[in-house]
């Protein structure tokens, strides 16, 4: 699928949001331009229309608005414009393999792992932050681990144990896969659980992750929603892992579900050009003070310098805000 194709699609997706009675009427008259408007960042064809009732010739007005282009300056534009360029021929499926071993993780042999390279993120800087599976996962997928840092994983907090830090994941072995499909195992050290300043479970590995695995940068969800908003009946991509082994996008062609039992925790994900941007977990909670204070916490258990493991933030500011002011 090209991406004429893929813009055709997406238009024709748009059109029928943003006018829930097309087709007209069969008394309509044709459609006519009367105008440009405006939503925040994006930009629409108006259309007119006028329907005469046969029966007491009462007219009707009928308008339409059809999603046309973002002003350049837009994130949304920025977005737009990356995404459209990455789907020529792209899939969903994040994995070209994904399999355990019979009766594991009970015989603690690692899982067969492989990218798929013409996934929709194959070559975006972040990718090999998303943990392929580790032994506390459960059903195959659930309970996903994300790297933010060398030395701290990512999932959700709810229905993984009492608020605060624990031990009982201590020794639990997490997969990463580098570009070259070359599989890393990390080892829990200790976690620590949040569920009321924010629903996120943070871990922290025996061992730096090496060069080959990127943590995601992250943002500031307000800033997210401040900078990329959603304009009715306009594309948003997004990029949402699930636990099957695929992204969901929002966009026509590039959807799946993503909101299924099990799925809570997984990244949500800013596609910002050639890169994924961490900014909120499924239902679950965006990074912020307090989820830095405790990845503090626990490189001060394990003795480590807290200073080297920062989150990494996005600053968006070179793109305009559409909060009221």
């Amino acid at each position: 699928m090209n991406w004429k194709a893929i813009s055709l699609l997406v238009a024709l997706a748009l059109a029928a949001l943003a006018n829930p009675n097309a087709p007209l009427p069969p008394n309509a008259t044709p459609p006519e331009f009367i105008g440009w408007l405006t939503n925040r960042p994006a930009v629409y064809t108006g259309f007119r229309s006028q329907s005469v009732n046969p029966t007491n010739g009462v007219v009707t007005l009928i308008t339409n608005r059809v999603f046309d282009h973002y002003f350049p300056a837009s994130l949304n534009h920025f977005v737009w414009t990356n995404f459209l360029a990455r789907t020529n021929g792209r899939s969903t499926s994040l994995w070209r393999e994904r399999s355990h071993p019979p009766g594991w993780p009970t015989n603690a042999t690692a899982p067969t792992l492989a990218w798929n390279p013409n996934s929709l993120l194959w070559g975006m800087k972040g990718l090999t932050a998303l943990s392929q599976c580790w032994e506390g996962e459960g059903y195959a997928g659930q309970v996903p681990i994300t790297a933010l840092t060398r030395r701290h994983g990512y999932t959700r907090g709810h229905g993984m144990a009492p608020e605060g830090v624990c031990t009982n994941w201590t020794g639990k072995k997490v997969w990463f896969l580098n570009a070259r499909n070359q599989r890393v195992e990390a080892t829990v050290a200790r976690a620590s659980v949040s569920l009321s300043r924010g629903d996120y479970t943070i871990f922290i590995f025996r061992e730096d992750l090496p060069r080959g695995i990127e943590p995601l940068r992250v943002v500031d969800m307000i800033e997210v929603w401040a900078r990329y908003p959603v304009c009715v009946g306009a594309p948003r991509p997004v990029c949402e892992t699930e636990q099957v082994g695929h992204v969901n996008t929002g966009i026509p062609g590039f959807t799946v579900a993503a909101w299924k039992g099990g799925d809570s925790g997984s990244p949500d994900m800013l596609p910002l050009g050639n890169e994924l941007v961490f900014y909120s977990g499924r239902s679950t909670a965006g990074p912020s003070a307090a989820m830095q204070a405790d990845m503090d916490k626990l490189c001060a258990l394990e003795h480590l310098d807290p200073r080297k493991y920062q989150l990494e933030w996005v600053d968006l500011s070179r793109f305009p805000s559409y909060l009221p002011r």
